[in-house]
C-alpha cells in the first residue's frame, strides 16, 4: 500500500507505478477505485485509516505500507489520520515514512519503533537537484543565495512598508504610502515574462486562495495568450479530448470544465482541492507533458507531485491557516520549493520569492533559509474513531490508542527520560566488577560481612566515647559547681569599665582579691590576693563573683610597680596584715567554704550516676575489644584489594539507590499520564452518552450510524439528521448545508449570500447543537 495525503499526489503515483508494473497496481482515492485487489494499491491516508477502523482484516496479506510526505503529522485537519493509521497497522506490515521536511525525524522514528515495531532511520541532506533562491523586485529577479548556499545578494531596508505604517497608524500616511511606486506588488505577469526571458519556464505559482489561484491564471491569459506554440495547442486539444471523453454532454458545458480548457489552449492552468478530480488529472497530465508554462496552485500541489517545474514562485509569504493569518514557517517554503528543478528534468532548480510591502526582504530571507520547525503531534481523537475502536463497557483500545499516540510520546518525555536513566544506570552498574577481586568465594558477602563489622565496632567505640565524655562532664561540673549564680560577660564588663583601686571581686581560683589598679598590657586589671601576690586577671571568666563593697588602698599599693608580684615587698607585711583584716571586717561570704559545701553535696547526688556509667564503660571497652579482634581475624581484612572492592560495593549501592529514586519518581510520572488519559476517556464517554451514542458503556444504532462517519463534525452531521433537520429540506438545500461543514476557511470573511428561511432555521438547529 502507498499512501499519499492528496488525490492529485495519489493520481500521479498510480500514473508512474502503473506505467511500469501494469495491472498489478490499483487506485483508491474515494473518487475512484480502479483494481483495488491488486499487489501494489496506490490510496489516500484517509483511505487507509478508514480500512484499519472498519475492516482490518483488508491487510492481513499486505507486507509494506509507505507513508508518503509523514510530516502531515502536524497537520492541525489531518495530522490525527496519520498518527491513527501508524498505530492501527498490523504488527507484521512494514512501514516506509517519507518526508523532506522533518527537523525532529529521530523523534519520529523512536515513537514508530514504541508504537509499532523498530524501524530504521535513513537521512539524506543533499539535494539531488540544487536550488538557486531569486527576489523579484523593480521587474527584475536578483540572484540572493546561488545554488551552492552562499549569500550573493542583500536587500536591506526593503518591504514591509505598508506593515510598519499600519502599525503606526494613520490613513492620510498609509494613502501616501500606496502611492509611491516601490509599494506595489509585482504581478504575475511581470514575474512570468522575467521567467520567460531567461528560459526558467515551465512554473508552478504558489498562492494560498483557491479563488486567487483561478483569478491570476484567467488575468495572466489575458494579458500573455501565447505560452505555447500552435504545435502544442494541437497536443493540447487532443489531450482534452482524450481525457475528458468519459464526461457527458452536459457536464461538459459546466463553467470550471470550460475555464480550464479555455486556460489549457493557452499553457496556462491552475490546480485545487476544489476542482473536479478529472480537471485536476487533465491539468497534471498537462504540466507533465510539458504543454502548460504555468499552473497557479495552492500549496497542496507542493506534496511531492512530480511535475517538470523548473521554477518555484512563492507567490505570498503569508498564509491564512483556519484561525489566522500567519506568516509561512521553513517547513511550508521548503516544501514548495522542493518541486524546483526536479531530479533528472533540470541540472538547477530555482525559487522566486517576489518583493512584498507586507513583508521585509530580511524576513523572507530568514523564512527560505531558516531551519526547519520540529514536528508537533496535531493528534485530536475524533468519536467516529471512538465508536469504531470501542470495547465495551470501558473503551479499553481507546485508551490504547490515545496512550500510543504521537503527542503522547511527545507530552511524556520525561517519562523517556527516566526510562533510559534507569536503563544507564543498570548498564553502568553492570559493568561495575562483582565479587571477590581475589577469586574467594561469596566475596561480596565477606565484604559485607566485614563493612558490617567495622560499622559494629565504629557504634561501640562511639558509645565508648560517649560514656567516657559523660562521666568527665560529670566530673568537671562537680569540681566547679557553685551555689550561687555567676554575673555574666556583659555585666563583668559593664562593672569593671568604670571600676577604681579597691574594688573587690572574687576570682576562681585564689579567692578574694582587691583590685590594684589596671594592666598596662591589658587584662581586666591587677589585683592583690590574700596570699600577698600581686596577678594580672587577664579575662573576666575568671571572676566568679561580684560584690558592690570596696576597700581604702594604702598609698604604697596604689603606687606598685608593674611587675611588683609580691604585695610585702611592696606595702610591708603590717599594711598587708591590717589591709585583709580591714576587709574581713565588710563581712564578705565565704564562697570556698560554701562551694565546698554544694561539691560535697552534688558529688553524693551524683553517685549513682557515676556508679552506673561506670558500668557502662567496662561494658562498651569490652565490646569495642571483642569487635576489634574479631575484625583482626576476618578473611578480608589483610586483603591489600579490599578497599577497591569496598568502593566498587559503595559505587554500586550509591547507583541502586538512586535508581530507585527514579523508578520511584516514573511510577508516579505514569500514574499522572494514566490520569490524564482516564479523564479524557471520560470525558468523550460522557459526551456519547448524554446524545444517545453509548448506553451503558454499549454503543446504539446512533452510534454505529456515527462509526460510519468520517468527518471532524461527525458528530454534528449525526444530530442534524437524528433529529430531523434534513428531513424536509430539497437536495440542493441539503448539499448547502454539507457545504458549511466541507469548506476550506480560506478567509475570515461573512457569507456575502442571503440564506433563504428554511437554512436559516437549519443554521440556528446546528448552532443549538454546537452548544448543547
Amino acid at each position: 500500500i502507498y499512501t499519499t495525503p492528496i488525490k492529485a499526489l495519489s493520481n500521479q503515483k498510480y500514473r508512474d507505478l502503473h506505467a511500469i508494473y501494469g495491472t498489478e497496481v490499483g487506485l483508491l482515492t474515494g473518487d475512484v477505485s480502479e483494481n483495488r485487489d491488486a499487489r501494489v494499491v496506490v490510496m489516500t491516508t484517509e483511505v487507509l485509516r478508514n480500512m484499519l477502523l472498519q475492516t482490518p482484516w483488508d491487510l492481513d496479506d499486505v507486507d509494506t505500507v509507505i507513508f508518503d510526505e509523514i510530516h502531515y503529522l502536524a497537520d492541525p485537519e489531518r495530522g490525527t489520520t496519520w498518527e491513527e493509521s501508524i498505530i492501527l497497522c498490523p504488527d507484521h506490515v512494514q512501514l516506509i515514512c517519507l518526508s523532506a521536511t522533518i527537523n525532529n525525524a529521530d523523534e519520529i522514528a523512536a515513537w514508530i519503533s514504541r508504537t509499532h515495531r523498530p524501524i530504521r532511520l535513513i537521512t539524506h541532506t543533499e539535494r539531488a537537484v540544487p536550488l538557486a533562491l531569486h527576489y523579484f523586485i523593480d521587474g527584475k529577479l536578483n540572484l540572493v543565495v546561488g545554488h551552492t548556499g552562499g549569500r550573493v545578494r542583500d536587500f536591506p531596508h526593503t518591504g514591509g512598508e505598508l506593515r510598519r505604517q499600519a502599525s503606526r497608524g494613520g490613513f492620510a500616511g498609509r494613502r501616501a504610502e500606496r502611492s509611491t511606486p516601490e509599494m506595489d506588488e509585482p504581478q504575475p505577469r511581470e514575474i512570468i515574462d522575467a521567467l520567460a526571458a531567461r528560459d526558467m519556464l515551465p512554473a508552478i505559482y504558489f498562492l494560498f486562495s483557491r479563488n486567487d489561484c483561478q483569478a491570476f491564471a484567467e488575468r495572466l491569459a489575458v494579458m500573455r495568450p501565447n505560452l505555447v506554440t500552435p504545435r502544442q495547442v494541437a497536443m493540447i486539444e487532443q489531450t482534452i479530448e482524450a481525457v475528458l471523453a468519459g464526461l457527458r454532454p452536459e457536464d461538459r458545458e459546466l463553467e470550471q470544465v470550460q475555464i480550464i480548457g479555455d486556460l489549457a489552449r493557452k499553457g496556462i492552468g491552475f490546480h485545487h482541492a476544489g476542482l473536479l478530480p478529472i480537471l485536476k488529472q487533465l491539468v497534471e497530465i498537462l504540466f507533465g507533458r510539458g504543454l502548460m508554462e504555468v499552473v497557479f496552485a495552492t500549496d497542496t500541489l507542493a506534496l511531492g507531485i512530480n511535475m517538470p517545474a523548473r521554477t518555484v514562485v512563492v507567490g505570498r509569504m503569508s498564509k491564512w491557516d483556519g484561525r489566522r493569518r500567519r506568516m509561512l514557517i521553513p517547513n511550508e517554503f521548503q516544501q514548495m520549493a522542493g518541486r524546483a528543478g526536479r531530479r533528472g528534468m533540470d541540472p538547477l532548480g530555482h525559487v522566486v520569492v517576489p518583493y512584498s510591502p507586507w513583508f521585509t526582504f530580511r524576513e523572507t530571507l530568514d523564512i527560505a533559509t531558516g531551519e526547519l520547525h520540529p514536528v508537533r503531534s496535531a493528534f485530536a481523537i475524533r468519536y467516529n474513531t471512538v465508536l469504531n475502536l470501542w470495547d465495551p463497557p470501558h473503551g479499553e483500545r481507546v485508551r490504547t490508542l490515545l496512550r500510543q499516540s504521537l503527542a503522547q510520546f511527545q507530552s511524556s518525555q520525561l517519562i523517556r527520560e527516566l526510562e533510559d536513566q534507569i536503563i544507564a544506570m543498570g548498564v553502568e552498574i553492570d559493568r561495575i566488577p562483582q565479587g571477590c577481586l581475589i577469586g574467594l568465594d561469596a566475596g561480596d558477602e565477606l565484604l559485607e560481612d566485614y563493612r558490617r563489622a567495622n560499622r559494629s565496632l565504629a557504634a561501640a567505640q562511639s558509645k565508648q566515647r560517649r560514656f567516657e565524655g559523660e562521666r568527665t562532664g560529670i566530673h568537671h561540673e562537680l569540681s566547679t559547681a557553685a551555689p550561687w549564680a555567676e554575673p555574666g560577660r556583659q555585666a563583668l564588663r559593664r562593672a569593671f569599665r568604670s571600676a577604681t583601686p579597691g574594688t573587690l571581686a572574687h576570682a576562681r581560683v585564689g579567692g578574694w582579691a582587691v583590685m590594684i589598679g589596671k594592666g598596662s598590657q591589658g587584662g581586666v586589671g591587677r589585683f592583690l590576693f590574700r596570699d600577698g601576690t600581686i596577678q594580672l586577671i587577664a579575662e573576666y571568666r575568671q571572676i566568679d563573683y561580684l560584690t558592690d563593697k570596696r576597700i581604702d588602698l594604702p598609698v604604697e599599693f596604689l603606687n606598685a610597680p608593674e611587675d611588683a608580684s609580691d604585695a610585702v615587698k611592696v606595702g610591708g607585711k603590717r599594711r598587708l596584715s591590717t589591709l585583709w583584716k580591714a576587709i574581713d571586717v565588710l563581712g564578705l561570704p565565704d564562697l570556698d567554704a560554701m562551694a565546698e559545701e554544694h561539691r560535697a553535696i552534688e558529688h553524693e547526688r551524683s553517685a549513682v550516676r557515676l556508679r552506673a556509667l561506670d558500668i557502662d564503660l567496662s561494658d562498651a571497652t569490652e565490646l569495642v575489644q571483642a569487635l576489634w579482634l574479631e575484625r583482626q581475624v576476618h578473611p578480608c581484612h589483610e586483603c591489600s584489594r579490599r578497599n577497591e572492592h569496598r568502593d566498587y560495593l559503595v559505587q554500586v549501592e550509591r547507583l541502586d539507590k538512586e535508581r530507585r529514586g527514579l523508578e520511584e519518581k516514573l511510577g508516579r510520572e505514569i500514574d499522572l499520564e494514566e490520569e490524564r488519559l482516564r479523564n479524557v476517556i471520560r470525558g468523550i464517554r460522557n459526551v456519547l452518552h448524554r446524545f444517545g451514542y453509548l448506553h451503558r458503556g454499549y454503543p446504539t444504532e446512533k452510534g454505529d450510524m456515527l462509526a460510519e462517519v468520517f468527518d471532524n463534525d461527525g458528530l454534528i452531521i449525526c444530530e442534524l439528521v437524528d433529529r430531523g433537520v434534513l428531513d424536509n429540506l430539497p437536495p440542493e438545500d441539503v448539499a448547502e448545508v454539507f457545504s458549511w461543514f466541507s469548506f476550506d476557511r480560506e478567509f475570515r470573511y461573512g457569507n456575502r449570500f442571503v440564506l433563504p428561511d428554511q437554512l436559516v432555521l437549519a443554521r440556528r438547529r446546528i448552532e443549538d447543537v454546537e452548544h448543547a
